[in-house]
């Protein structure tokens, strides 16, 4: 039977954080990709919690799920690394691991780099690497800023952008150059991440703009800790992956094809002394 996952909220300045916890044990903070929310690391934290005895703390990143937003119009990411410092701080976390998923895992380097002593151990699950037009490109129709209108228009966009990020990558891109192989269309799926994304509506743009403007090379060669990057094959952003390890020369990789497989190389990284 897996490990029932409870949930809570921390209070902060700005408003409350939502999370979802399972275990216990060493603290392990997973960070979830963008649009979505803490529910798609569900398994994965479950069956982190089994195979490795960690209490796995999953929050909803500021702006999305049922967590409040980062304060200000166009936030960075040591902002929202900031409020997840301040969130464990609420927890009574001392020193954590951090596992980060895309979005989550722009996040992870800067909360590591602005406290190094916090942050014991990282594992990274791809990152986005973008030269300078394919920044200004991604910054102007990869999230652009969208709420409710009069005719409903928004909830018919989500899903149309949700699934087109499982066929396209960039999502924009259509063409048949930019086919994407590893895409999911169960229904349950779809219809989890379009209702993740319709929550976070408001303010879902800021964290993808944040990772657009992240110099993640330049910050990647500044982290000092032990370190663990994930490879999928055929994944979005394993284009990326070759630039970002010739930075990172102490780096543990791990190809990690399917569930399995990933949670057993995460295990074994925790598991180093």
């Amino acid at each position: 039977m897996a490990p029932l996952v409870d949930r809570g909220f921390v209070r902060l300045d700005e408003g409350l954080m939502h999370y979802r916890v399972v275990g216990e044990g060493l603290p392990l903070v997973m960070l979830h990709a963008s649009p979505a929310s803490s529910a798609t690391l569900e398994d994965l934290g479950a069956a982190l919690t089994v195979a490795a005895g960690r209490r796995v703390i999953m929050p909803d990143t500021p702006g999305n799920g049922l967590s409040v937003a980062v304060s200000g119009d166009d936030p960075e990411l040591g902002d929202y690394a900031a409020m997840l410092a301040r969130f464990c701080a609420g927890l009574g976390l001392g020193a954590v691991d951090v596992y980060g998923m895309h979005t989550g895992a722009h996040i992870a380097i800067e909360w590591a780099l602005m406290d190094g002593s916090a942050v014991r151990r990282l594992v990274l699950d791809g990152v986005a690497v973008l030269g300078a037009d394919e920044r200004a490109e991604y910054l102007q129709h990869y999230a652009p800023p969208r709420g409710p209108d009069a005719h409903g228009t928004q909830f018919a966009w989500a899903f149309n952008m949700i699934r087109d990020q499982m066929i396209f990558w960039p999502h924009f891109r259509q063409g048949a150059g930019h086919f994407r192989a590893g895409g999911r269309f169960e229904p349950e799926l779809l219809h989890a991440l379009t209702m993740d994304l319709l929550m976070a509506l408001p303010s879902y743009h800021h964290a993808y703009r944040a990772v657009f403007r992240h110099d993640v090379l330049a910050r990647l060669e500044q982290l000092t800790q032990p370190l663990l990057f994930l490879r999928h094959d055929g994944a979005p952003l394993e284009a990326g992956a070759a630039a970002a390890l010739a930075r990172l020369p102490g780096a543990r990789v791990a190809e990690t094809d399917d569930v399995a497989a990933r949670v057993a190389a995460i295990v074994d990284f925790l598991g180093e002394a």
